[in-house]
Formats: structure tokens, sequence, C-alpha cells
């Protein structure tokens, strides 16, 4: 595919991961049901996307996979940087889209700097996990046949433990979407998820170099 196809895919992808935290945070669901049609539709977008696009849906996941298969030199190569940024702004309008698609969401509530700890701690395991199940810079279901199973899992357990309203969902596109709902306090759960995603740079080397 090329570089257009897949960065639709992402966004598509992160559009109908959208809408579902929508629906699940405007509908009449307990916090475990919620988590549950999130985590099921994250794991079946995986499944279905990670063998063409890479199953991101998330521009720390795209920034990580790519530090972890190319090496911090490696994210100034032309393909690389040019992938970063054609998935970010896919995923960004994908997931404002994915809002917008939903005539019966509520305002969101305002975020409180409280969440701030609970995101950056939360955003490392959902991160660290995405990093043990993905390969080649893809989360890799046709390699790792429970990889969106897995994945999915992780996500439900982390909603269910840091809510779904008071949370960026580790996830900037959602958060920032968020913004443009009306939601208040959302830019310092983007700096804890960003931070996040430096720290598992930082921490886990990547699997190659590029070559001289």
């Amino acid at each position: 595919m090329t570089l257009f196809q897949r960065a639709a895919m992402e966004g598509a992808g992160t559009a109908l991961l959208a809408f579902t935290i929508s629906r699940a945070a405007s509908g009449q669901l307990s916090s475990f049901e919620q988590a549950c049609m999130i985590g099921l539709s994250l794991s079946l977008l995986i499944h279905l996307c990670g063998r063409l696009s890479g199953a991101h849906f998330n521009p720390e996941v795209t920034l990580l996979l790519q530090h972890q298969r190319w090496g911090w030199a490696g994210l100034g190569r032309g393909g690389v940087w040019r992938e970063c940024f054609a998935y970010g702004v896919a995923q960004l309008i994908g997931a404002r889209v994915g809002f917008a698609l939903d005539p019966l969401a509520a305002a969101p509530e305002p975020l409180a700097l409280g969440g701030v700890v609970p995101e950056f701690a939360f955003s490392i395991a959902l991160f660290a996990l995405i990093l043990v199940w993905s390969h080649e810079g893809r989360i890799c279901p046709f390699a790792q046949p429970l990889a969106g199973v897995v994945i999915g899992l992780g996500l439900v357990v982390l909603v269910v433990l840091g809510g779904l309203t008071g949370s960026g969902l580790y996830n900037p596109a959602i958060a920032l979407a968020l913004v443009a709902r009306g939601g208040e306090g959302v830019l310092p759960l983007v700096a804890a998820q960003l931070l996040a995603a430096l720290a598992l740079m930082a921490l886990r080397p990547p699997a190659s170099q590029p070559a001289a």
C-alpha cells in the first residue's frame, strides 16, 4: 500500500475508535461495559488493519514503533519522518471526525489535573504492552495472532482503573479531539502521554539501527 493509503486507513481506524469512545461515554453503560466496548473495538481494528497500516491509531504509538525499529538516528530519515507525519495528521483528523459522527455526543467533562500522574503511568503501561506485541514497526497480529486480543484486554483494564471521562485515554489524537468538542484540561494529559513515550524511548533500546 502507498503511504497515502496506509495513512487513510489509520485515519479511518482512529475515527472508528473515537466514535466508539463517544458512544460508550454518552450511553447508559457501567464503567466496565464502557471499557469492554472500547477494548473490543481496538482489538478488532488491530486485527483488521495490522497487516496493512500497522494499526497504530495513536501518534505516540507511531513514534514509539518507528523509534523501536530505526532508533533516534532513523527518525530523521525522509521516509520515516514522512510516515510519522502522515500517520499523525491522519490520526488527528480521524479522531475529530469520529467524535463528529456521533450526533448524541454529550459535552465532555473538564479533565482534572489530578489525572496527570495516572495518565503518565497508564500510558507507559499501554505503550510498553504495545512494544512487546509489535514487530518491525507494526502491531502485528499476523506474526503474533494474540496481539489484538492482548492489547485490547490491556486497554480494558486501564480504562476500568483510570476511568473514561477523567483521562485522555492515553492517546493524544483522542485527547486533542476533545478540545475541539469543548473539553478542558486536556493539554496536561497530552504532555503526560508524550513524557511516557519519551521515557520508554529512552529506556528501551531500538531493535535495529539504520544502515550508514
